[in-house]
């Protein structure tokens, strides 16, 4: 394939190679990473797309002036410079027709463009989404102010001469910065969404929602996310970084239920009428920070049979990765879009006690050097064993109370039953339970002082804590 701008654009460096070399560029480089990381993981062949041009569902178009006249295209690497393209070659046909004729209203409107260097100007940038299977497009016009002269005669004119494009909305975003959306966007045309179809399911999104660039190879990710995790209809799966809900409802046919996390509300909102809308039913959504979700499962020793995580390229946290493991689930799909921090969370996962034998790979991004990365983590198994003989003497008979603390219990029941309850409650229950308690929980402070009794609802709420937490 040729294009006039490659050189300059850098957005697809590896458009000159051919195919196959491009895959074997992308798997050997999975591999070399590997080993210089010393992870002894086997590199699966890589899944190609059927398809390597026309692809991308996401544009982030820039506008220029070139000899007076408006100009459109993508911004060269690492700078805002745009570099003036026509019909680029990863774009579907209808995106090139929109963003051709955009260009050619904002000039002939004489819209003014904003300038980075003064502060001045009005139009920063126009987003377009494309949803591939049901043709359905939304736009977005990225202003410096909220005022946008021309406004109107702009939406009419495109709707009229597209009717594939549902929504068009305005986001202002008056700051210097790389950020393209700042703020929420206010919708001025349709309802601000667009609906796309994904292995036999419905997703509905906006302007920010994440969703995979290339829809066909996303198909296949999730099948194979799917099929390295086997499930069998029985598990609990946590879904985490879940988004608007994609991995998570595309997996909730073959288990018992799905708990998707995310941090953002809005997502999370527009996760849960995707499984509205699929008619799913077992799954529910939290919006939450995945960390921070992971530290309260720990903290609550919430059971989870399978983890998958698709986090943002900077990868998850250490604590995310420590909290995760300490549940002891177990399987762990991690899907990442960048190797190197992959590479960097694996390490931690193997110290850890979870490993995995081999690594897959999908071409996500096709004339890039950009890969997708799949790995199923299980917990190491060992088949050696050493005989320890023990001293009755050396053990501690109040193993059972470190389980969980006191607080935890208390935490527990309250979230469970809205109950709240003392500790001496708590201690008088272990007791009856046979677990041997501390002095000081029991023995009241004198001969002549009474404890109060546990009321039999609060027994049994704390009876089932201590359940729960495996202690009796």
């Amino acid at each position: 394939m040729k294009c006039n701008v490659s050189k300059l654009c850098g957005g697809c460096p590896y458009l000159a190679l051919p195919y196959e070399t491009q895959l074997q560029a992308k798997q050997k480089q999975v591999e070399e990473l590997l080993k210089a990381n010393h992870l002894k993981i086997k590199v699966n062949p890589i899944i190609g797309a059927q398809k390597i041009k026309g692809y991308r569902n996401k544009v982030i178009v820039g506008f220029a002036k070139h000899k007076g006249k408006i100009v459109s295209g993508l911004y060269a690497a690492h700078s805002h410079r745009v570099i003036a393209t026509q019909h680029c070659l990863m774009h579907p046909e209808l995106i090139n027709r929109i963003i051709q004729r955009i260009t050619e209203l904002l000039d002939s409107m004489k819209i003014e463009l904003y300038n980075e260097r003064t502060g001045t100007g009005l139009l920063r940038h126009v987003v377009i989404r494309y949803a591939q299977n049901t043709k359905e497009v939304l736009i977005v016009f990225v202003t410096a102010r909220p005022q946008f002269p021309s406004r109107r005669n702009l939406v009419n004119l495109l709707v009229k001469e597209f009717p594939e494009i549902k929504t068009i909305l305005q986001s202002v975003n008056a700051r210097q910065t790389s950020v393209v959306m700042e703020n929420e966007a206010f919708v001025l045309y349709g309802d601000g969404v667009i609906t796309d179809e994904l292995c036999g399911l419905k997703f509905t999104m906006t302007a920010n929602s994440f969703y995979q660039i290339y829809h066909d190879q996303c198909e296949r990710l999730y099948q194979l996310a799917k099929k390295k995790l086997h499930l069998s209809g029985t598990e609990k799966v946590l879904d985490t970084y879940c988004g608007i809900g994609t991995i998570g409802l595309t997996l909730a046919d073959q288990c018992k239920k799905v708990t998707g996390v995310e941090i953002n509300a809005d997502s999370i909102t527009l996760a849960k009428e995707n499984a509205r809308q699929n008619h799913i039913r077992n799954a529910e959504f939290i919006s939450m920070d995945s960390t921070k979700f992971m530290m309260e499962a720990k903290r609550f020793h919430h059971a989870f049979d399978v983890i998958v995580l698709d986090p943002p390229r900077a990868g998850t946290t250490k604590t995310f990765i420590e909290s995760a493991c300490s549940l002891h689930p177990e399987k762990i799909l991690y899907i990442s879009c960048d190797p190197r921090t992959l590479v960097r969370d694996l390490k931690t996962f193997f110290r850890l006690g979870y490993q995995s034998k081999s690594l897959d790979l999908v071409d996500m991004f096709p004339n890039t050097d950009h890969v997708e990365t799949v790995v199923l983590l299980s917990k190491f198994k060992t088949e050696k064993h050493i005989d320890v003989e023990l001293d009755m003497d050396e053990l501690d008979l109040t193993a059972a109370e470190k389980k969980a603390t006191y607080e935890e219990i208390k935490d527990y029941v309250l979230e469970h039953s809205g109950l709240k309850v003392s500790s001496l409650y708590i201690a008088q229950v272990k007791q009856k339970c046979g677990i041997i308690e501390r002095q000081n929980y029991n023995n009241p402070k004198s001969e002549e002082t009474k404890h109060p009794k546990c009321p039999i609802e609060k027994e049994q709420v704390i009876l089932g804590a201590l359940k729960y937490f495996g202690m009796v």
